[in-house]
C-alpha cells in the first residue's frame, strides 16, 4: 500500500515540494517521473527522476512500475497532473502529482535548479 494514502485517508493526489521533501527524508523507495520535453531536460533537471515525455507515455506504460509510488512533475504541474489521471486510469493507483512541478520545486526546496518560461 502506498505510504501518501496510508498517512492521507483522503486520497490526496497532489503534493508540494515541501510535502514530498518531508516524505524524501524518511524514505526512497518512490520514483520521480518526468514527463517534461527534452529541450526542458536541458535547461534543469531532478536528480534521479525518470524522463518520459508526455506524449510517449502510453507506449512506455509496460516499463514503469504499479507497486511503487510514482511521483509524476513538469514544468508547472498541469501536464503531470493530466499524466497522473492517464496513469490512475491504466492501473497505476500509486501515481501522484507534483504541484507547482519543478518550477516551484527551485522556488521552494533547490534554488540551484534553474526556472524557465
Amino acid at each position: 500500500m502506498s505510504i501518501f494514502l496510508k498517512n492521507d485517508p483522503s486520497d490526496k493526489l497532489d503534493f508540494t515540494p515541501l510535502e514530498l521533501v518531508q516524505e524524501m527524508e524518511k524514505r526512497k523507495d518512490f520514483l520521480m517521473l518526468d514527463v517534461r520535453e527534452h529541450t526542458e531536460i536541458k535547461i534543469c533537471h531532478l536528480e534521479n527522476a525518470i524522463h518520459v515525455p508526455m506524449g510517449q507515455i502510453p507506449n512506455k506504460l509496460e516499463d514503469l512500475p504499479k507497486n511503487k509510488d510514482l511521483i509524476v512533475f513538469c514544468h508547472m504541474g498541469v501536464r503531470s497532473k493530466q499524466v497522473m489521471n492517464y496513469l490512475r486510469k491504466n492501473g497505476f493507483s500509486r501515481a501522484f502529482n507534483l504541484k507547482g512541478g519543478i518550477d516551484r520545486w527551485s522556488v521552494e526546496v533547490d534554488p540551484k535548479v534553474q526556472r524557465y518560461r
